[in-house]
């Protein structure tokens, strides 16, 4: 009679421990089920707001290190009436700062091959309690591409007057694998490289096209 009880006894144990483990791993399946979407988004948008920085800071410190000015990049030609008839740009020099600022802004985001980001654990509820709570922290890596293209803008700036902006386009392709799941974001920012206000009418097409 005795070893019946022990063994019903027994019997119920295990069943209440399975049943625990059952629960608890359902508990933790729902819980990862449900901030999973959240953590990918929140260090999505972390590691993207971290690679800007990195590109802005490497993109003007090359920038304001090269020394070449407006009359180094374009060549304003006029005919003998003074009429501006084109503008010429030199694929030297364009393509010297194109380099520096592509490789510049590579390297920056290389050294970030690691990106740690800090997640407050009430933010993943949303509600009153985004930002609150203590922090969770998600290693993320990332891999970078970056792209640089040339711009030219055109502008009125007053009586038969044109503003001639050069710029550089950097176009980085961030990369990022969180909790398994990948993810690329594209960051596309400008950077003036050089200006001039043209004196005289400029060709339309030159307006028009941005070239």
């Amino acid at each position: 009679m005795r070893y019946r009880l022990k063994s019903r006894i027994r019997r119920k144990l295990v069943f209440a421990f399975i049943l625990f483990l059952a629960l608890s791993l359902s508990a933790i399946l729902l819980i990862d089920w449900r901030i999973r979407p959240m953590i990918g988004v929140y260090g999505s948008n972390q590691a993207a707001t971290a690679a800007t920085r990195a590109i802005n800071a490497a993109a003007e410190a090359v920038l304001s290190q090269i020394d070449i000015g407006y009359n180094n990049l374009a060549e304003v030609v006029r005919d003998g009436d003074g009429k501006i008839v084109s503008i010429n740009t030199d694929t030297t020099n364009i393509n010297i700062i194109k380099a520096a600022v592509s490789k510049a802004v590579l390297k920056e985001l290389d050294n970030q091959k690691f990106q740690y980001v800090k997640i407050p654990i009430g933010s993943l509820a949303g509600g009153l309690l985004t930002g609150r709570g203590p922090e969770i922290t998600i290693k993320v890596p990332m891999n970078s591409t970056v792209e640089t293209e040339i711009e030219n803008r055109f502008e009125g700036a007053g009586i038969n007057q044109t503003k001639h902006q050069i710029s550089i386009s950097v176009k980085a392709t961030i990369f990022t694998v969180i909790q398994g799941e990948s993810a690329a974001n594209e960051i596309t920012t400008s950077f003036t490289v050089a200006e001039n206000i043209l004196v005289g009418e400029v060709p339309g097409w030159y307006i028009k096209s941005g070239s």
